[in-house]
């Protein structure tokens, strides 16, 4: 039976396709005679139009005041010609009419009261004049770019059979547009293939083959063949054309297509249509058939299914109940029966919704008792409300309708399960989380108390580790300054060597002075007021101070001054100290690899910040200090080197004026402190 259908199908495609080729075939015959009757009559209108002007330059040169014009060149007689050229081209309805004498030069000109410039060019070169001057009617198209095309014809005026002068009649092709029809479509374009008369004002001056997107020929039936264009705008249009050699003008007429291949497309469906509706004829007088043998055994088998399903559904381990369109139960199973309390007799066309405690709160289940059998029914599943037994009593269960069955009468189906028993292990959960939330709770304040423990233990620690850094540091000037006292006293009268000392105790009290320093810096307070400080400057304060460690260490200072020409927000004295420790620390690095090597320091700018980097060639610093490295008291040097306290305060000192301050080791060796600032409001 399938692979009847298909070659039926096929065969009735095929005859479809054969049909709608000969019928689009007859039509595209029937628009190329259109086409070239069209053409015929649009090349006659245009010459018809042409012949009109053909006589005005004759009559001009009959004209006496004319001859005296070209013969005396009289003002006068150029006031007369004038106005006589002005009224007769009111008439005839030309372009413009004018009189050249003998050399080309123009006498007098139609449109003399707007256009006295025309009189300074000569038109002797024309081969309008050139043919008027040899005797000849004088025919010439002209087509120059910004100017309408014209259509010039002349005539030679004669004294005595002596040249003297010619009329010239130009005609503006473009107003013989109007006389043609509108609804036509054509082109005129010259020898180079540029359009200048069409009814269609977006294709004037165009080149002719600019006005397709492609070209081709289609053959048609009869063995004849069509010239087609496609357009821009997807439109098919089938072209002819002819050329007229006295005029050198190619007529191209335009005729749509679309008519003649939507009349073949309709007749392929009506064809495909009509085989395909005889074939679902004889098809459906055979399914007729073989229906009237089924209907009976489908009623039967709807019989047994009826009764297979109330045996299913009073087996069911779900409540299960049948009802009407208006609600009414029909059948409740044994299951729902034992859930409400109730017995078949009792519950046979009561309500379902007598079944149901609250019912208007429960809105979903509400609105589909009420649309039952109207077209905006929702079937709802698994949605919880609460059933009323047949002593009163209430209880949870999750309630399901669904429409089972149209024919012959809507019924639908309604499942209920009883979730006491889930209701009660629901609340046992939530108590046990409620329990487990007061435990966490518990939890997380016991952690915070040992948190804050660890933390006061931190801060016991680097109070720890300062303290035996300042006591160390502060020892040893302390020591020497008593034995330089004790010396002292045994030089008093020796002033040389006493002054030597006193020198000795004031550079131990400086050092002293510079301990204590870093820790009142430490403590120092976050400035209230930031302004904007010139980087460069602050970096060339700062290098100044190790001029003489550069020069005795053979320590390299690589830095670009033009890099730091930039402002950022912050204070030039703690600027100047986060840059003097960041240094300190980059020489000191080179040193303990014996000397010699490079500081780099580079600026550069980035979405309105700055970034500050200071590296070195040094060793590097080892993994593990990475993390600790700006932790106060923390030093990777030996004991009486420092407090610890630098890269402390340059990172305090950073985040009070708002940036950040990182480091890493670099591929080719040493360390980088990145330091990010903000840059100045006036800054880009």
């Amino acid at each position: 039976m399938i692979l009847i259908a298909i070659a039926w199908c096929l065969l009735t495609l095929a005859a479809a396709m054969l049909v709608g080729q000969q019928v689009r075939d007859w039509s595209l015959q029937q628009l190329q005679t259109e086409g070239q009757d069209r053409l015929l009559a649009t090349i006659n209108r245009i010459r018809s139009a042409l012949d009109e002007y053909r006589y005005l330059p004759f009559l001009l040169t009959q004209n006496d005041d004319v001859r005296r014009l070209l013969l005396a060149d009289n003002p006068e007689h150029w006031t007369e010609v004038s106005r006589y050229l002005e009224q007769t081209n009111l008439v005839a309805g030309a372009a413009g009419l004018f009189i050249l004498d003998r050399k080309g030069r123009a006498l007098a000109y139609s449109h003399w009261r707007e256009a006295e410039g025309f009189f300074a060019g000569s038109h002797a070169e024309q081969p309008y004049f050139l043919q008027a001057a040899g005797g000849e009617q004088g025919r010439h198209f002209a087509l120059q770019h910004g100017v309408a095309p014209a259509y010039f014809l002349s005539a030679p005026v004669y004294n005595q059979h002596i040249f003297i002068g010619a009329a010239v009649v130009r005609v503006n092709l473009l107003n013989l547009l109007p006389e043609l029809p509108d609804a036509e479509l054509f082109t005129v374009s010259d020898d180079n293939g540029q359009v200048f008369l069409t009814p269609r004002s977006g294709w004037q001056l165009q080149r002719l083959d600019s006005l397709y997107q492609k070209q081709n020929r289609l053959e048609l039936a009869d063995g004849t063949s069509v010239q087609l264009w496609l357009l821009a705008d997807k439109r098919r249009l089938m072209a002819q054309s002819v050329r007229l050699d006295d005029l050198g003008w190619t007529f191209t007429s335009l005729t749509p297509i679309r008519e003649a291949e939507q009349r073949g497309q309709a007749f392929m469906l009506a064809t495909l249509g009509g085989g395909l509706a005889l074939g679902l004829l004889l098809l459906y007088v055979r399914e007729r058939h073989l229906k009237h043998l089924s209907q009976q055994e489908t009623r039967d088998a709807l019989a047994r299914s009826e009764a297979q399903q109330r045996t299913i559904i009073s087996q069911s381990e779900v409540g299960l109940i049948t009802i009407d369109q208006q609600g009414g139960i029909l059948f409740i199973n044994p299951m729902a029966m034992q859930q409400f309390g109730v017995s078949q007799p009792l519950v046979n066309g009561m309500k379902l919704e007598n079944l149901l405690a609250g019912l208007d709160q429960f809105g979903p289940i509400r609105r589909a008792l009420s649309r039952l059998a109207q077209p905006g029914f929702v079937p709802v599943t698994g949605y919880e409300v609460v059933g009323r037994r047949g002593d009163g009593t209430e209880f949870p269960m999750l309630f399901s309708i669904r429409r089972m069955r149209n024919e012959p009468e809507p019924q639908y189906l309604v499942t209920v399960i009883d979730i006491t028993r889930r209701k009660r292990l629901e609340h046992a959960l939530r108590d046990a989380n409620e329990s487990l939330e007061q435990k966490v709770i518990e939890r997380t304040r016991a952690l915070e108390a040992a948190q804050q423990e660890l933390v006061q233990a931190g801060k016991l620690a680097a109070l720890g580790r300062m303290s035996s850094a300042v006591v160390h540091e502060l020892n040893q000037p302390l020591t020497a300054m008593r034995t330089y006292l004790a010396i002292c006293r045994q030089l008093l009268d020796q002033p040389q060597l006493l002054a030597e000392n006193l020198k000795l105790l004031d550079g131990l009290t400086n050092r002293m002075e510079v301990i204590t320093r870093q820790l009142k810096t430490f403590a120092y307070k976050k400035p209230e007021a930031l302004g904007p400080v010139s980087l460069a400057t602050v970096i060339d304060q700062s290098l100044l101070l190790f001029r003489d460690r550069f020069a005795s260490g053979g320590i390299e200072l690589n830095c670009r001054p033009e890099q730091a020409a930039v402002s950022v927000s912050g204070d030039s004295a703690r600027l100047e100290q986060v840059l003097i420790n960041l240094v300190k620390n980059a020489c000191d690095a080179i040193d303990q690899q014996g000397g010699r090597g490079e500081v780099l320091i580079a600026v550069e700018r980035m979405n309105g910040q700055v970034l500050l980097q200071v590296a070195d060639s040094g060793p590097g610093i080892a993994e593990e200090h990475l993390e600790q490295l700006f932790e106060p008291f923390f030093t990777t040097k030996s004991i009486g080197s420092g407090l610890g306290l630098g890269l402390a305060i340059v990172a305090s000192i950073v985040r009070d004026l708002g940036g950040e301050i990182s480091v890493s080791n670099r591929p080719e060796g040493g360390a980088c402190f990145r330091v990010t600032l903000q840059a100045a409001d006036n800054e880009p």
